[in-house]
């Protein structure tokens, strides 16, 4: 009998060759015994080969260790072993291993490395058998995941599922490994492993890539070992975690850069520039919120750097995944600000991330998430300039994205694909961007085309497009930072963080005032008894600062207003610091230093000074705002900065850290500026402590035989940078700015900004600096007093040279011209909408900056603006970010009013396209990487000759770009034929000709390959417009129509399928290649299945794709909509052909609607008609929901959140009228107010105290009014939770009731019946309700109760809800929900307070969350029953955000739907009660 695979066995004394190779046990004994389990079941027969524990150095350098990799009639795997035990459940493709000793481990999920290492092995076996044997064929190798725990219960999803395996006949969940998959034959006999054709050869093929078991990759030196397998891994690059276990233990992550073992020197240098920069940036930077780099050296794959880390951090991404349902708003904030501040800690010193994502971003956090610490990583692709802080130099460094990981790209600014983009827009989109993550727990978009097309929808990101629970404040926030233009985008992370103050104090207004921690404390709230927290002025590495304020009465009665800044330390290392600080500043008294008001002392447990506030603006940041100083400005903050330095002389004191953000700009009480110097952490450094300081600023010729200390010469020359920043917006720089200007270099001076400066004091300056700045210490100033007097004589000197002011001056916002009731910006706007081309642009409403800066440019008027390209204002040296935006914008404005576009002439003859030489395959990428204007233009040049050639109208026509066809539609060869009047066959020839030329060009080989990625990336399967989107969205386009763009990546995709179709054959490795059909008037193109794989035809994709599409259209007419979970559970019931793996959610919905005939997928991943009603809309939407009638919301303003989450939905532009009709249709009595432009809902119909409150709880009531007058004026904290739960009574909504479980019943009795009795509420124990209703309908059916209780035991014990006991609990919550109904409806303005409501989690899939959100629906709108709604919501961790046995309680504007019941309340409100009721 033949054995399994149709192989003979060997005969008795026959050689049997090797089948199973490890050369030594794994380490790991769980590991040893999974491969054992595999081992055993694996007969010994060919053509049975496995290679286990072993690693191989790829092509690109990586060495990858492999756990085993095993050959079988079936194919060639990769298996990745995993022996964790326990429950494994996952979060999208985060995995999360409950053990049984309830510790929980985190993991991505390994499939994607493990294909990464797969691809990897395939292409160095191809490069042995081209070289051994050339006729042999590698077979594709698949990976695959064992999770060989025998008690292991998977609970993963279908996506996730895709490929994991675990014991046979275990009840895991999962297929068996052997029995289920390895050991069963191929689904097509062409495709067996076969011993004679391909296998004998795998061992010798095997060897001659050199595996082994070697381990010497994982030393890194000085006793650090790395992990056997990466934490995370790039294009280029690749993490593994460091452990040095010597007298102290630590732990570190190595980023190793990889050279490829035949890259060019190129690319060497390339890998070896990314790991430089990466460390050389960060050297010198210490903040908390950016990851320390500690050690550069070379290993293995190539040079390598070591991190500070920690084993249990997480990628930002994962964490949420893990944590994010558990997190609060505050503490989402909080991490929003770390980031914002790690940001604006790296901007002040030169450092730019420009590539900031979710995945640049570890977590460190308590076991159980709590207290999260974000640090930023990935600075490869960064930009530091060390000896300026001219953007213009990091400008003009085009971005490379060669060592970003694809799943960063749809958190990238839209503008990172342009040459040259500003690293500060950059960075302030990417804050947005994972802010936005941070905050929703989604990420912006799945994909950078769906980024692009949610920026083209929305011009900016909206948090509420994908959550209802979103402060209006945040949201405006994120849209702010990510807006598509940079011209309307936040200028900077200052900016995002004072946005962000402005939330939190908005925020803080609706929450009860507590006092709050100082190092946690944000805008809004108590620190240090009556003190306010306005604003978080930043972190440092040693403290972080808080600008307080407080209002008092002085003697006199009279209202006093004061302000201060509470500097904080760190942690109790950094204490002494302070008092370092405190001590120095005790000796100084001095007009232009801060002034010590008190400390250090402590305040809720943290060390802390009071100081003088400096100002609301330090000079840093006026600098980065408006560029260079004015004339006057320079000579009074000049002088400022000298007064302070010689009143530190004054008492032998140096700075050490002079800086533009260490100088504040404070306004006196006469209105006139100042600078202030602050921040003297650094007061008290040792003199041989050279480094100390922020680099930029220090003298870089201190260490040396004759000056080998710090030195009054060091402090002075700090001095004269921040004067030459003053002067020109940057700093001198010596040499390139990379060269060590002690070692490397010879001048004498550093290279100065001299255009940047006033004209006028440009001799002076230069002179002046010239001295200041010189290499030599003796050739400088000799004394403070004569850099003085040197610095004076230069306004002295330009005072007798400078002309005049010109006469009679016309001031744009002074006179009788000016409009009441509008701002100076309006006021701006007005004027520049009547400018003239002939217009003077101060005159225009331009400001005075900007038109210094555009007369600096030769433009005086508005027409020599126009003639100055936009590019200029980017390249003009010391010109700030609010300048040149505002100078984009005008130049844009007056652009399209005073000079619009002509009609477009006929396009340019483009060059005959000449095939690129098989050696030009650089030429060829370059070519390939240009927009897809360029791009379309190459597919059909003129030709030379006859002038009645056809060709390039049918190739036109062909291609969709003539404008005749409907877009995407393809015209067919009679269509072409009809529109260009020639025969069918004259087309033909055409196209044939056109066809062969483009499948022989270099440029598309490499766009075809590009195009074949895009389409496996999907799935291996689109539409033609989803393919060229992505096309777009990657390449650029100049286009100025949403059409123009899509008209010509369509044509590009249509050509570079067709070049496919003749390449057919081609290919000597067989990939997958495009093919193109037509169905149900939808273009698919998708990937032809591989010759001997087990991949689906592109016929099977194609008719699986329409199914969604109708599958789609049934789920987007169902009334109601479901909801995503429902969308998902139809479209999975579509089935999968053969051999493809299940798409993800994201993807699965948005092939579902592109194939569609009328539905649109949402943000949220819901699928809705195009043509939906505006009254359903904003019924399902809720965009009405939680408006105040104090604030109201303009007509627009519910458009965009319309928009935002109906992106494609056909709304056209309705009047106020229309909306009006459509709010009311949908239950939102809102009316629009014409005077305010505004919709607002009725005024409530009680006041306090009113009749129309419930009389049943009588005097008792007056127990919650006797609280608050009782402290009436104070800021008593139980007095204010009163205020504002009366509040809620009047205004109605919902609000949740957080409380500690164990403060649920009390001496006074339970909480539930405290509130009762204390408010005008109805209550209702939900408990009670459900039960009854469950009891009368399990009578209604003759149902015995004891069998419910059974099947409801063996729910709680399983989590598995049995079909019997949900068909009733369904049943049940519309007879709840119509009790409750029937109680708000007894009396007008009733609030329910809804207690012991478990049962809406215990049930919580089975309706329970239906319920609740239905009931909060109404409750928030005006006029809904009920008026409002009062959840208990006890939890371990009431400071949290609201919970029901560990199920999050949705809430919108944050803390105004939330309070904490405090012991203090409870107690005072039940002591009331007896009060009265003596």
């Amino acid at each position: 009998m033949a054995a399994a695979g149709g192989q003979a066995p060997p005969k008795p004394g026959q050689h049997q060759p090797k089948r199973w190779y490890q050369t030594r046990p794994s380490p790991f004994p769980w590991e040893q015994t999974a491969l054992d389990y595999i081992k055993q079941r694996m007969p010994v027969t060919a053509p049975h080969y496995a290679w286990a524990t072993f690693s191989f150095t790829a092509m690109s350098g990586r060495i990858n260790e492999c756990d085993l990799f095993i050959a079988t009639p079936r194919g060639l795997y990769l298996v990745e072993l995993k022996g964790h035990p326990g429950r494994v459940v996952n979060s999208g493709d985060t995995w999360s291993f409950h053990a049984p000793d309830r510790r929980v481990r985190t993991i991505r999920n390994p499939l994607h490395l493990t294909d990464l290492k797969s691809k990897e092995l395939k292409a160095r076996l191809q490069e042995a058998a081209r070289e051994l044997y050339p006729s042999v064929r590698v077979p594709r190798i698949d990976p695959l995941v064992f999770l060989s725990d025998p008690l292991l219960q998977s609970e993963l999803d279908t996506v996730q599922r895709t490929h994991v395996y675990g014991r046979d006949g275990a009840q895991s969940g999962l297929p068996g490994i052997w029995d289920d998959f390895l050991n069963l034959p191929p689904e097509r006999e062409s495709w067996r492993i076969k011993e004679d054709v391909f296998a004998r050869h795998l061992p010798e093929l095997m060897k001659k890539i050199g595996v082994r078991a070697s381990t010497a990759h994982l030393d890194f030196g000085d006793g650090w070992r790395l992990s056997s397998r990466p934490l995370d891994a790039g294009p280029t690059w690749e993490d593994r975690l460091a452990k040095r276990k010597e007298v102290i233990h630590e732990e570190g992550r190595v980023r190793v850069y990889l050279v490829e073992q035949q890259a060019s020197e190129e690319r060497r240098r390339s890998a070896t520039r990314a790991a430089e920069r990466e460390y050389q940036v960060l050297q010198g930077i210490a903040h908390r919120g950016i990851s320390q780099a500690v050690a550069f050296r070379q290993h293995q794959g190539g040079p390598a750097i070591l991190f500070r880390h920690r084993e249990s951090d997480l990628r930002l991404d994962n964490y949420l995944a893990v944590h994010g349902p558990k997190l609060s708003e505050a503490v989402r904030r909080d991490m929003v600000r770390q980031l914002a501040e790690a940001v604006r800690y790296a901007h002040r010193r030169s450092l730019y991330h420009r590539a900031l994502a979710a995945r640049s971003v570890y977590v460190s956090a308590r076991e159980n998430g709590s207290d999260p610490v974000l640090r930023i990583i990935d600075w490869q692709a960064s930009a530091r300039d060390f000896d300026t802080t001219s953007l213009r130099s990091l400008g003009d460094s085009s971005f490379t994205g060669e060592h970003i990981e694809d799943a960063a790209q749809c958190y990238l600014a839209p503008e990172t694909d342009a040459d040259y983009p500003d690293p500060v827009d950059l960075d302030v989109f990417g804050l947005g961007a994972v802010a936005h993550h941070i905050l929703t727990g989604m990420p912006p978009a799945e994909t950078r085309t769906a980024l692009k097309a949610r920026l083209a929808a929305d011009g900016g990101l909206h948090l509420y497009a994908v959550s209802d629970a979103m402060d209006a404040g945040l949201d405006e926030l994120v849209y702010a930072a990510t807006r598509a233009s940079v011209d309307d985008r936040l200028d900077s992370a200052d900016a995002f963080l004072r946005q962000l103050d402005d939330a939190e104090q908005a925020s803080a207004a609706q929450a009860v005032a507590l006092e709050a921690d100082p190092l946690t404390a944000t805008p809004g709230q108590a620190v240090d008894g009556d003190w306010t927290v306005e604003r978080v002025l930043g972190s440092g590495a040693t403290a972080r600062a808080l600008y307080v304020t407080r209002v008092t009465e002085d003697e006199r009665g009279r209202r006093v207003e004061e302000e201060r800044v509470l500097k904080v330390a760190l942690d109790a290392e950094k204490n002494e610091r302070l008092a370092s600080e405190a001590a120095a500043l005790q000796q100084i008294s001095s007009g232009r230093i801060i002034k010590l008001h008190e400390g250090p002392r402590t305040i809720g447990g943290r060390t802390v000074l009071a100081l003088e506030y400096a100002g609301p603006e330090t000079l840093g940041q006026r600098l980065a705002s408006y560029g260079q100083l004015g004339y006057e400005e320079l000579a009074s903050f000049g002088e400022d900065l000298f007064t302070a330095l010689d009143d530190l002389a004054a008492r032998s004191l140096r700075h050490r850290d002079l800086k533009p953000d260490n100088l504040g700009i404070k306004v006196r009480d006469d209105g006139e500026q100042q600078l202030m110097l602050f921040d003297f952490s650094l007061v008290n450094v040792s003199d041989r402590d050279i480094k100390a300081g922020t680099r930029g600023y220090l003298d870089p010729f201190l260490g040396d035989a004759r000056r080998p200390i710090y030195d009054d010469y060091a402090e002075r020359y700090a001095a004269a940078v921040v004067l030459h920043e003053m002067a020109a917006a940057e700093r001198p720089m010596w040499g390139n700015g990379t060269d060590d200007p002690q070692t490397a270099l010879k001048d004498d001076l550093p290279v100065l900004a001299t255009d940047a400066f006033v004209a006028v004091l440009r001799p002076g300056l230069e002179k002046f600096f010239e001295r200041a700045l010189h290499r030599e210490a003796n050739r400088r100033f000799e004394s403070l007093r004569q850099m003085r007097d040197a610095w004076r004589a230069i306004f002295v000197e330009a005072d007798r040279t400078q002309p005049p002011p010109a006469s009679d001056p016309v001031s744009l916002l002074g006179g009788a011209g000016r409009h009441e009731g509008l701002s100076d910006d309006e006021i701006r706007d007005l004027y520049s909408e009547k400018a003239k081309l002939d217009t003077t642009l101060r005159d225009a409403g331009l400001t005075e900056r900007a038109a210094a800066v555009a007369e600096e440019l030769g433009a005086v008027t508005v027409g020599e603006l126009l003639d100055v390209p936009s590019p200029r204002f980017r390249g003009k040296r010391g010109i700030g970010a609010v300048v040149k935006k505002e100078l984009n914008r005008r130049h844009r404005q007056w652009t399209a009013a005073l000079r619009p576009k002509k009609p477009k002439a006929a396009p340019a003859p483009v060059r005959p396209v000449v095939p690129v030489a098989a050696d030009d395959k650089l030429g060829a990428e370059h070519e390939a990487r240009q927009d897809v204007e360029h791009l379309a233009a190459l597919l059909n040049p003129v030709p030379p000759g006859r002038k009645d050639n056809k060709r390039p109208q049918v190739v036109a026509a062909w291609l969709g770009l003539d404008g005749q066809a409907e877009l995407g539609s393809w015209p067919t060869n009679r269509q072409v034929a009809e529109t260009v009047k020639v025969s069918e066959f004259t087309v033909s020839k055409h196209l044939s000709a056109a066809i062969t030329e483009w499948a022989d060009a270099g440029w598309m080989n490499v766009l075809c390959s590009e195009l074949v990625d895009a389409v496996r990336d999907a799935g291996r399967v689109m539409t033609a417009r989803e393919l060229s989107r992505v096309l777009a969205a990657s390449h650029g386009s100049e286009s100025e129509s949403t059409e123009g763009t899509e008209a010509a990546a369509l044509a590009v995709v249509r050509a570079a399928v067709a070049a496919e179709t003749l390449l057919t054959g081609r290919d000597e490795d067989h990939e997958p290649r495009l093919a193109q059909m037509r169905r149900r008037g939808r273009l698919i193109v998708a990937l032809e299945s591989l010759d001997g794989s087990d991949d689906p035809t592109s016929d099977e994709l194609a008719a699986y794709a329409i199914e969604l599409g109708e599958a789609a259209e049934k789920i987007a007419t169902a009334d109601p909509l479901p909801d995503r979970s429902g969308a998902l559970r139809d479209l999975r019931a579509v089935r999968t052909p053969e051999g493809m793996d299940p798409l993800p959610d994201a993807r699965l919905v948005t092939l579902a609607a592109a194939t569609s005939l009328g539905a649109a997928a949402s943000p949220r991943l819901e699928l809705y008609p195009r043509t939906l009603e505006l009254w359903r809309a904003l019924q399902i939407s809720q965009a009405a929901a939680g408006v105040r009638r104090e604030v109201g919301i303009s007509l627009e303003g519910l458009l965009s959140r319309l928009r935002s989450r109906f992106p494609e939905m056909a709304m056209g532009r309705p009047t106020y009228v229309e909306v009006e009709d459509a709010l009311n249709k949908a239950g939102f009595p809102l009316t629009y107010e014409t005077t305010e432009a505004r919709f607002k809902p009725p005024a409530p119909v009680s006041a306090v105290g009113s009749s129309s409150w419930p009389t049943s709880t009588g005097t008792v009531t007056r127990a919650s009014r006797a609280l608050v007058a009782g402290a009436a004026g104070g800021r008593a904290p139980s007095a204010l939770l009163a205020a504002k739960l009366n509040s809620a009574i009047r205004e109605g909504g919902f609000l949740a009731l957080n409380v500690h479980v164990k403060r649920l019943r009390g001496e006074a009795g339970s909480v539930a019946a405290v509130i009762a009795e204390a408010f005008p509420v109805v209550p209702v124990n939900l408990a009670r309700v459900f039960l009854e209703e469950f009891r009368a309908l399990a009578a209604d059916h003759g149902t015995d109760w004891s069998k419910v209780v059974g099947a409801d035991t063996r729910y709680t014990r399983s989590s598995e809800l049995p079909g019997g006991l949900r068909s009733f609990v369904v049943r049940v919550w519309p007879r709840v929900a119509a009790r409750l109904e029937g109680a708000a409806s007894r009396e007008p303005g009733a609030v329910l307070f809804v207690h012991t409501a478990g049962l809406l989690s215990h049930y919580y899939e089975a309706g329970g969350h239906e319920l609740l959100v239905e009931l909060q629906r109404e409750a928030r709108k005006p006029g809904g029953r009920p008026h409002g709604l009062w959840l208990l919501t006890p939890s371990h961790n009431p400071q949290g955000g609201p919970q029901l046995d560990g199920r999050t309680v949705e809430v919108t504007g944050g803390d105004a739907e939330r309070v904490v019941l405090t012991e203090d309340f409870l107690k005072n409100l039940a002591a009331h009660r007896e009060g009265l009721a003596l």
